[in-house]
């Protein structure tokens, strides 16, 4: 993933205070430590640029006919269920770890709490990112009203007041060592009110971090959209002032070439969810038209709720397959294509394209080393294999900053059998509220 997209043979990657000090010959005597990857592949780790890891608690529910009847479900269950502090560090642990098995070093947490709850459930979803050793982004989710699903009931919103509880959260979170960091996130344009917008642009500035939000998930949700701004949605959020390249947003499928054009304009950084919006039956983005406007483009999993696992691979192969189920050969992106989406163009929608994605001298050592399976060989094409063939089942050993938290395959800082036995002990709890509903 370096700017001339080498794959480099019997190449070394020599780290140095967690970062990649120097890439390619290299003496062994260079090292106080040496492991050996002779016949293996390192490729950069990947970036899951839009996720819910409480969204792991519903897993296998609510296979509905329509995205509002989900919403409903899974918003109702979720609230049912009452999760506690130590509740959510099992079931963000229980995220983290199978995102590392599928080689992701870098996860964004897109987390709404209730806004009567105080700061523990933000503390815990950071202990969790903080033991698996993943690098974290806490992505702060708000809104203040429902025009796409009146069903749901909100929380009474001040937006001056949240700002506050925002500050708290954000200061909540930076105790927790550089690899846990916050954004902003209102949950979607539609879904907020201007002032609720704005105040996030504005607050993000203050606070030097990016904003994230959903943006025309589905048909329905660009038809409220039109019919509460009178334009279509990204003209709006350029007329309010909303646009940037402080900016991410995740699935917009329902947009026309106007849209996407602005976008570009505004250097707005785009998260592609192809495995949920196949699930939900929302709708196929045109990631092609996006890439070839120079739009930065990442992949997120979302939510295993709402999609399948808790895997970039998985996503890449997805958005490779998924237009060419729908669409003529023009709008088809290529595994090259899928490959840079799950690891720089991650990054650099999560704004760490300078730290991060690329095995590049100077960024962050966050790598995934994987042996030759079966689905890496015969090794034809590495970049298409990648992206088409692998699972996950080939991946031995992570590194983020240098450190490996997976090595040979087992955990190095948190205790998984210790995490699937929390995960199981969930199981009676749902069944009653499912029951129940």
């Amino acid at each position: 993933m370096n700017a001339q997209k080498e794959i480099l043979q019997d190449s070394h990657v020599l780290i140095q205070d967690g970062r990649i000090a120097s890439v390619g010959l290299a003496q062994a005597s260079q090292a106080d430590q040496v492991i050996d990857c002779q016949g293996k592949i390192i490729i950069p780790g990947l970036v899951s640029a839009h996720s819910h890891l409480t969204g792991l608690l519903q897993r296998g529910l609510w296979d509905e006919n329509s995205f509002e009847s989900w919403s409903e479900k899974s918003t109702a269950t979720e609230k049912s269920f009452h999760a506690s502090p130590e509740d959510i560090y099992n079931l963000h642990c229980g995220a983290c770890v199978e995102f590392i098995r599928h080689g992701a070093t870098t996860v964004l947490n897109m987390f709404t709490v209730p806004s009567h709850v105080p700061l523990e459930l933000i503390d815990a979803s950071c202990r969790a990112l903080r033991d698996s050793g993943i690098r974290g982004i806490l992505a702060l989710s708000v809104k203040d009203q429902s025009p796409d699903n009146p069903a749901i009931g909100l929380d009474s919103i001040h937006a001056e007041s949240w700002s506050a509880r925002a500050k708290d959260a954000a200061a909540c979170v930076s105790g927790f060592g550089p690899r846990v960091t916050f954004m902003l996130a209102p949950s979607a344009p539609q879904r907020c009110s201007d002032n609720l917008l704005i105040r996030c642009k504005e607050l993000a500035e203050e606070l030097g971090v990016g904003v994230h939000t959903h943006l025309a998930e589905t048909k329905s949700h660009a038809r409220v959209a039109r019919s509460l701004y009178g334009q279509p949605i990204v003209k709006h959020l350029e007329k309010i002032g909303f646009l940037g390249p402080h900016l991410s947003v995740a699935h917009s499928i329902w947009l026309d070439e106007e849209e996407i054009d602005i976008l570009s304009r505004y250097r707005v950084n785009v998260v592609h969810n192809p495995s949920s919006n196949m699930k939900l039956g929302s709708g196929a983005a045109g990631v092609k038209k996006m890439l070839d406007r120079g739009i930065t483009v990442g992949l997120g999993a979302d939510s295993v709720n709402a999609g399948t696992v808790y895997s970039i691979f998985e996503q890449m192969k997805l958005s490779v397959l998924l237009p060419r189920a729908v669409w003529q050969s023009e709008d088809w992106i290529s595994p090259d294509d899928a490959f840079g989406m799950g690891c720089l163009g991650g990054a650099r929608a999560m704004l760490l394209g300078d730290e991060i994605g690329s095995i590049e001298e100077g960024k962050k050592a966050d790598l995934v080393v994987l042996k030759l399976s079966t689905s890496l060989l015969p090794a034809n094409n590495l970049t298409a294999q990648l992206a088409l063939c692998e699972g996950g089942e080939s991946i031995e050993t992570v590194f983020v900053d240098g450190e490996p938290i997976l090595l040979n395959g087992r955990f190095t800082k948190i205790d998984e059998d210790a995490v699937l036995e929390a995960l199981s002990s969930f199981t009676p709890r749902i069944a009653a509220i499912v029951n129940a509903s």
